[in-house]
């Protein structure tokens, strides 16, 4: 490998060597992720390990470690693990990824969303068989039926737009 020698200040050497230990890498390995990143299409990949399971392992500054655990506390994750493959996976297809949570509520949803579609068939069922009997649905019944749909929307909207934030995915409000 080429050898290069800089010049730097203190200051600049300081700043670099706490730079370096938050991120918990070395300066050439900094130095050579920056090079590698600002010209990707001259990119030395020799350097590239391709792994032989599908298990990556990183090291993270205490500081860093810290921060993945909170947000995956805080946002529902059972793991630090899960919640980084969802941080990666967000990234990687730019598309938001669902917790566990938001799994069992949107299946809640299509629970519910089920139930209301059988309430219907029955209404039009009563109008259409027994059209003399028509009084029994009344415009009151409709509209309970027409709120629980609006705020089941409400919920189902609420939860992908949290989920669209948490990942930084671009979007455009879908809310009627």
């Amino acid at each position: 490998m080429a050898r290069i020698e800089i010049l730097l200040s203190d200051e600049e050497k300081t700043n670099l060597r706490d730079y370096c230990d938050t991120q918990g890498i070395t300066a050439s390995s900094m130095i050579r992720t920056l090079i590698n990143q600002s010209s990707p299409g001259v990119a030395n990949t020799n350097d590239f390990k391709e792994l032989k399971t599908n298990k990556i392992t990183i090291r993270l500054s205490d500081h860093n470690h810290h921060l993945l655990s909170t947000r995956a506390k805080s946002e529902g994750y059972l793991s630090q693990t899960n919640w980084a493959s969802a941080c990666i996976l967000s990234r990687l297809h730019q598309e938001p990824v669902l917790s566990d949570d938001e799994i069992n509520i949107l299946r809640q949803s299509n629970r519910q969303l089920s139930a209301i579609g059988r309430n219907l068939n029955q209404i039009a069922r009563v109008l259409n068989i027994e059209f003399r009997e028509s009084d029994k649905i009344t415009k009151g019944m409709i509209e309970m039926l027409s709120n629980r749909i609006d705020k089941h929307k409400d919920k189902v909207y609420k939860l992908l737009d949290k989920n669209r934030t948490r990942w930084s995915i671009d979007h455009e409000p879908t809310a009627e």
